[in-house]
């Protein structure tokens, strides 16, 4: 497996001082997520997009995934049912697929946004295909993969476990499309890391390895004291079904603002020494 950092927690620090301390780790993968103060992205253009392709050259390291910023109150939602939103939304991810093509990105990790509580599920769900489809599309275009994830269960979400995952795969059948899983999250629900392995199976395209404190809304990292997953029996888990692909070091905790170098460190030491 590779462990690919991501740069949530360097969110107050520049997106050059990331990769500094990711090539100081001896790190040359990364899953770069798309904040605007490290890449300047909308709708109509990637502002920053020579000056990031510049300094991932610099420094030797590759962003195998991108990861939008999706989330409300951010204004590309992929299940809106909303046409000016659709419209931002399409143009949004023409400018990823179009950076991720320009870096020699593997794929693109999002997740089924979310309703308004006064839309209709079923209205949502279906935009929801119909916009993944496209990004889909989008994406094949440039052999890129596009991976898509549960998240944690609430009112607003469409996507929140292994069947509602299974049936937006189907439904949306595209060749390229493919699911993330997030082992923290996945405990968060209550559900059972196994039940994602054996029901997705070959369909697997990412995992987010994340660690959790169920106390605390926020992804750790592994060597975290807070964290209740065991790491060792996470990876015995995911090989024992066959997965070996990219694994993200999603970490959101605020309190790894001010270390984020340390927290990514004690990370990939806690996880190597699992591997030995």
């Amino acid at each position: 497996m590779r462990f690919l950092p991501t740069n949530q927690i360097w969110r107050y620090w520049s997106f050059e001082r990331f990769l500094v301390d990711v090539s100081a780790l001896g790190l040359r993968d990364v899953d770069l997520w798309l904040c605007n103060q490290h890449v300047n992205i909308d709708a109509h253009a990637v502002y920053n997009a020579t000056e990031v392709a510049r300094l991932l050259s610099r420094y030797g390291v590759r962003a195998q995934t991108l990861t939008p910023e999706q989330s409300n109150p951010k204004a590309y939602n992929i299940a809106s049912s909303d046409s000016v939103v659709q419209r931002l939304t399409k143009g949004y991810y023409e400018q990823v697929v179009s950076l991720g093509a320009r870096l020699g990105v593997q794929r693109i990790s999002l997740n089924a946004g979310w309703r308004l509580l006064d839309d209709e599920p079923a209205r949502a769900w279906e935009a929801l295909c119909s916009m993944l489809r496209t990004i889909c599309r989008m994406a094949a275009d440039e052999d890129i993969e596009v991976c898509v994830e549960p998240l944690s269960r609430t009112w607003y979400r469409l996507v929140m476990d292994a069947d509602g995952l299974s049936r937006l795969l189907e439904e949306v059948n595209e060749e390229n499309l493919h699911a993330t899983l997030d082992t923290g999250t996945i405990a968060r629900n209550g559900d059972d890391l196994a039940t994602y392995l054996q029901g997705i199976g070959e369909r697997i395209g990412y995992v987010h390895l994340t660690n959790l404190d169920p106390n605390v809304f926020a992804h750790l990292g592994w060597g975290d004291c807070r964290g209740v997953l065991d790491p060792a029996a996470v990876l015995q888990e995911l090989g024992a079904h066959g997965y070996e692909g990219d694994c993200a070091l999603e970490m959101t905790a605020p309190a790894y603002y001010d270390c984020p170098h340390e927290v990514l460190a004690r990370s990939i030491d806690t996880l190597k020494g699992c591997e030995r």
